[in-house]
């Protein structure tokens, strides 16, 4: 039996890692690399090939050779996302026997074959009517245990319903899922333990506490905490099967000790983030894909900081030490490859790196390039670079590519400034009637979504601080092996887009009329809350506020008037750190393009609009409908903060906050008055 997933699908919804539910049946969706011909053959030109999109800019930056395309049935191909059952336990409506199930058979089916051929529900064989052969069928358990760091198993039931009678745990019994049936409540639902020869009750508990964590950290006389029972080690089922009855499991590192665990009634953080939890199959925070949206660009419109081949034979070269000398090589940071490179390339004229047709100096500056100087803050510097790159493409020379979806126009801002009234704001308005935009599935997160998006870019080997390096681990990578495969799925959308680039001067101007008080109640309440998430989150300037809050107000205007819905817009906001004011590196730039990947290509409305006889007068209908929010005054005169954390000021839901999904920073760093003022002060307000 199979199930259509549309590609976005493979990306945002059902990435690797994430429970799909259908009709009778829950799965979990395996790593595309769990068979190496599961997304198609490496023989390209077949009609099972694979679908690559090579990008080196967005490749160097994921430290990949390129992505791989969601498979995408054509009638003609046999390619597939696969999944395995999850979870195991699955019990009969009937009687109530909870079955677990393994890799091979599950339980007896009249139609023989292994689940993964048939992907039907199966069906209790205690309650199976014989003259029929019929009986009915299992139904998945809804209640299942995961960690911070991204493991998912089962609920132990058998560990759970033999907590008085440890003795008892592992011997096969058969358990039963019973229903009292006198509310709906948690505590009406009972565990049975019974001898599995005689039936006799052994041990019985209901499910009152079973979403109290520390049920796993309660000390037993027999097995100690839960950790210590599994021996450390705990399922990650997208990974595959280890066995017949088991998923791939892996350590858990760095377990508390008992004198850890507890302070006062409730568990340290540490103990937190290590011991697994109840959730529902279900859940909303199961999983948090970690997608990055980049553009593709055409390779002449930037300078390669690191070529391709040069990143390849770096990378194969460490895969190999990796594989033959992991003793040595195994734990290596960034900072030491970047040294042993150097060192190897300058002592030897045959290596490598010294065939391919560079100077010694400037494969030093590759390499250099490749695991960065500052290597604490690589990550960030990549994230940094790739929108930098982005944003000189738009607004360079280069008007097409043959081989890209990438076709602009630039139009002088002298042209908008008269209907806008505003002397020099816009310095050009770039039409991009051909965009196109790469979202790549770096990974997931559970239980917390990923707190510092620019760790996406971040790799094991940086030298990250210890809070850095807390949240890169909770981060579970897309693929089975990441040390061997070197592509990440992703999905193409192609579109439209327009670019608004600012003055540089007319914006620094008014950046000094800005109070820096109001500044500094965001970055202030931004503070406290690095120090609650134990995130990295750098201070924003004026400028990236007044361009994030103008751009939400643009996209809720566009959207009334392109025929794209809201939720199919998003945007990029362009600009650099105050530090690189007056150099050839400041951005003050706003993108708007369309996200929607289910039809190729785009409508026109967008770039239309963006022309001078449209786009000034919606600049002004959005900015006159924000001088007025149904929640005024208390909205406006929000000095000290509101929103999440606090990272809002004159924004709420009813003026300029979006979807999620089209908003870059989930609805934080907005303030109304960088654009209208304040009751009191107008004239803070660009407009």
């Amino acid at each position: 039996m199979s199930y259509d997933i549309r590609q976005s699908q493979a990306i945002h919804t059902w990435p690797a890692g994430a429970i799909i539910d259908f009709p009778e049946l829950s799965l979990i969706i395996l790593s595309h690399d769990d068979n190496y011909k599961d997304w198609g053959d490496q023989i390209q030109g077949g009609p099972n090939s694979r679908h690559i999109i090579k990008d080196n800019r967005l490749a160097q930056a994921f430290n990949v050779d390129h992505f791989i395309l969601p498979p995408q049935q054509d009638g003609i191909n046999n390619l597939t996302t696969y999944g395995v059952r999850f979870p195991r336990a699955q019990y009969c409506p009937r009687c109530g026997l909870i079955h677990f199930i393994s890799k091979s058979r599950g339980q007896i089916v009249k139609n023989k074959g292994s689940f993964d051929q048939t992907m039907s529900a199966f069906t209790c064989d205690d309650c199976t009517n014989n003259q029929t052969a019929q009986g009915p069928k299992l139904v998945p358990m809804r209640f299942v245990i995961s960690t911070e760091e991204g493991f998912l198993d089962d609920f132990p039931w058998d560990w759970f319903v033999h907590k008085n009678h440890p003795n008892e745990r592992k011997k096969g019994h058969k358990l039963f899922y019973v229903s009292k049936g006198g509310s709906a409540g948690l505590s009406d639902i009972v565990i049975e333990s019974r001898n599995k020869n005689n039936n006799d009750l052994i041990a019985k508990r209901d499910l009152g506490d079973i979403f109290d964590q520390e049920i796993f950290a309660e000390i037993c006389p027999v097995h100690g905490h839960y950790l210590q029972f599994v021996k450390g080690y705990l399922p990650k089922p997208w990974k595959g099967w280890h066995n017949d009855n088991e998923y791939v499991t892996e350590l858990v590192t760095d377990i508390p000790g008992l004198g850890n665990i507890m302070q006062g009634d409730e568990l340290t953080d540490k103990a937190k983030r290590k011991f697994p939890r109840t959730m529902q199959r279900g859940a909303g925070n199961i999983i948090f894909p970690i997608v990055y949206s980049g553009i593709l660009l055409p390779e002449s419109t930037y300078e390669q900081k690191c070529p391709i081949a040069v990143q390849q034979i770096i990378e194969s070269t460490i895969v190999n030490l990796k594989d033959n000398l992991s003793e040595t090589f195994g734990n290596y940071s960034n900072d030491e490859w970047r040294n042993f490179f150097i060192k190897q390339v300058q002592e030897k004229e045959s290596h490598h790196l010294r065939q391919l047709t560079y100077t010694l100096p400037e494969i030093i500056s590759f390499i250099q390039n490749h695991f960065g100087i500052d290597t604490q803050y690589h990550y960030v510097n990549k994230a940094v670079l790739l929108r930098y790159q982005e944003f000189k493409a738009f607004t360079g020379g280069i008007h097409s590519d043959e081989k890209f979806w990438f076709t602009k126009k630039n139009i002088d801002g002298s042209k908008y400034n008269g209907s806008l009234q505003i002397h020099d704001l816009l310095d050009k308005v770039v039409l991009l009637e051909k965009l196109s935009a790469l979202k790549v599935y770096k990974g997931f997160t559970r239980i917390k979504p990923l707190l510092s998006e620019e760790l996406a870019f971040a790799d094991s080997a940086d030298n990250l601080d210890t809070s850095q390096l807390s949240e890169f681990q909770r981060i579970q990578d897309a693929r089975k092996d990441p040390l061997h495969t070197k592509e990440l799925p992703a999905v193409e959308v192609k579109g439209e887009g327009i670019l608004l680039k600012f003055n540089d001067e007319k914006l620094n101007e008014w950046a000094n009329n800005y109070p820096d008080s109001r500044l500094s109640t965001i970055n202030e309440n931004l503070r406290q809350a690095n120090l609650v998430f134990n995130q990295n989150h750098q201070p924003i300037n004026k400028r990236y506020l007044f361009l994030h809050t103008l751009s939400h107000i643009l996209l809720k205007e566009l959207a009334e008037d392109c025929g794209y819905s809201l939720s199919s817009l998003s945007e990029i906001i362009y600009c650099s750190t105050d530090e690189k004011v007056g150099s050839d590196e400041e951005m003050n730039g706003i993108l708007i393009y369309t996200t929607t990947s289910d039809a190729e290509g785009s409508l026109g409305g967008l770039v239309e609009k963006g022309q001078p006889e449209c786009l000034p007068s919606i600049i002004k209908k959005g900015v006159n409908k924000a001088r007025w929010c149904s929640s005024d005054p208390l909205c406006i005169t929000a000095d000290h903060g509101q929103g999440f954390m606090g990272l809002n000021l004159a924004a709420c839901y009813s003026c300029v906050l979006l979807p999620e999904t089209s908003c870059e920073r989930m609805n934080k760093y907005l303030d109304r008055a960088t654009i209208i003022g304040t009751l009191n002060s107008r004239e803070i307000g660009l407009f």
